[in-house]
């Protein structure tokens, strides 16, 4: 290797992490601007909830979501690892799986559509975010189910968007300590950067359909074009 080989590499190098750090500069910028407009944003789309809830239950087996977990609380993937259902390990607790398995996945990784994504009105949700979206599921959370509090952000990175239909049925949800309302198939922006608790306390299960989306200038576009108060 001579010198301009060593050169070309370096300078390689150090292109990729000034990108690395210019986009996540840009993601948080990003995520600024769609929280100064509110903890939970409403979207224009809007979608029949009971008839995904409905479909999912008959054409499919929930699992069980982070099994480590005793808490009555399960998943359905719409975007996995492979496009299979078995939840392992997008439904599972990523950081432990990744200690136990030797692996390293992140959240990204989980972009192959599964066939739950080929319901009419999951397409019609998703369809303005792709290829933006992964890590995508619908929750349901059993009678007794629970999250505790929690973030879904960590440090500095705020570089993917949370967007979160209610589809059947929601449960309590409470976002740095308010109490959300919701509208049964409506999509919204929700800043799950804020600690957020959800808890069933009622007799049937609650249907929640989660997105993670990349956060960039297009999907950051795409939300904007959809607030439905302008």
């Amino acid at each position: 290797m001579d010198v301009m080989d060593i050169l070309y590499l370096t300078l390689t190098s150090a292109k990729i992490w000034c990108n690395g750090i210019i986009n996540n500069y840009m993601s948080t910028y990003l995520y600024n601007c769609l929280v100064t407009y509110g903890l939970q944003i409403e979207l224009s789309t809007k979608i029949n909830g009971w008839e995904v809830m409905k479909w999912t239950e008959e054409k499919f087996d929930y699992v069980r979501y982070n099994p480590r977990k005793d808490i009555n609380r399960y998943g359905l993937s719409i975007t996995s690892l492979d496009g299979g259902l078995t939840g392992v390990p997008d439904l599972d607790s990523l950081h432990e799986y990744n200690l136990e398995n030797k692996t390293k996945h992140e959240e990204r990784d989980f972009r192959v559509k599964t066939p739950v994504y080929e319901h009419k009105e999951i397409r019609k949700c998703l369809e303005p975010f792709d290829p933006h979206i992964f890590r995508t599921h619908i929750l349901k959370i059993n009678p007794g189910g629970y999250f505790p509090k929690h973030r879904d952000f960590r440090k500095d990175q705020f570089d993917s968007a949370r967007l979160i239909v209610p589809l059947h049925n929601p449960c309590y949800f409470i976002l740095d300590e308010k109490i959300l309302h919701w509208e049964i198939g409506r999509l919204y922006f929700v800043d799950t950067a804020k600690p957020h608790i959800l808890f069933n306390c009622g007799n049937d299960p609650s249907y929640w359909l989660v997105v993670n989306i990349d956060l960039n200038q297009q999907s950051f576009d795409t939300i904007a074009k959809m607030f439905r108060v302008k």
